[in-house]
């Protein structure tokens, strides 16, 4: 078992294969000299940690790491006495990871998934939505989270439609459970078209019923015969629409 001390040591070698991209032999054991045991030629893209007493501690370190490394596919993390609070460091690391597809948490010491699905679908603003995690496709948990299981499944399902479907899918989620949200915007008049688009996405008519009935008349003045070209895309300042 690496426990925490080891967990800093791997910590170290992804944060190094992350920024540079490629891992020789020889610069990867010089990474890892308390962990020789672990070895690569060209970036890890599993790594297996189940059963080693990492706890928080050392979760926190490979939660860290995973902010810079974007070549990790699959990290395994069962029975590894992860808390509360190493669940939340490594669901806030995760939001700035957009290459992890698997995540094994099963025997853990947790008891709730929120910090996992905010970690997927943050709604506290449409900036926190558009930089959720888009990418992580399946995650293994022990049964018995009932809800918020099925809840957690759910937005995976959304990411295993791609990174750009699943943004977009969820920026439509979120301004149709409140279609004030939209208005509060203050959106270009040429931009309509495009958050009409995500919104029938969606798959709800009603929600774009809804934004279409409230536009200001100046919105379509601006959109008529000798207003906005709708074809030229200098007007994309939203990167998420």
């Amino acid at each position: 078992r690496i426990e925490t001390a080891g967990a800093l040591s791997i910590a170290s070698l992804l944060i190094y294969q992350g920024r540079s991209n490629c891992c020789d032999s020889d610069s990867i054991m010089s990474a890892i000299t308390n962990n020789p045991t672990i070895s690569s030629s060209r970036g890890i893209r599993t790594l297996i940690l189940g059963d080693n007493n990492l706890h928080d501690d050392g979760v926190n370190a490979i939660a860290y790491a995973l902010e810079t490394n974007q070549l990790l596919e699959s990290l395994m993390l069962d029975d590894n006495c992860i808390g509360a609070r190493g669940l939340t460091v490594l669901a806030n690391s995760l939001r700035k990871n957009y290459k992890l597809e698997r995540l094994h948490l099963k025997h853990n010491s947790f008891q709730s998934l929120a910090p996992l699905i905010a970690c997927l679908f943050n709604k506290s603003s449409l900036d926190d939505v558009v930089e959720s995690n888009h990418s992580l496709k399946h995650i293994f948990l022990d049964c018995g989270y009932s809800y918020e299981s099925s809840e957690l499944e759910a937005l995976l399902k959304i990411n295993r439609l791609g990174r750009m479907e699943a943004r977009r899918t969820k920026v439509a989620l979120y301004l149709e459970e409140d279609l004030g949200r939209l208005f509060e915007l203050d959106m270009d008049a040429r931009l309509c078209p495009e958050v009409l688009g995500i919104l029938a996405q969606s798959g709800s008519l009603n929600g774009v019923f809804g934004v279409v009935k409230n536009l200001p008349w100046a919105i379509f003045t601006q959109c008529d015969d000798g207003g906005v070209d709708l074809c030229e895309k200098d007007y994309m300042e939203v990167e998420y629409l």
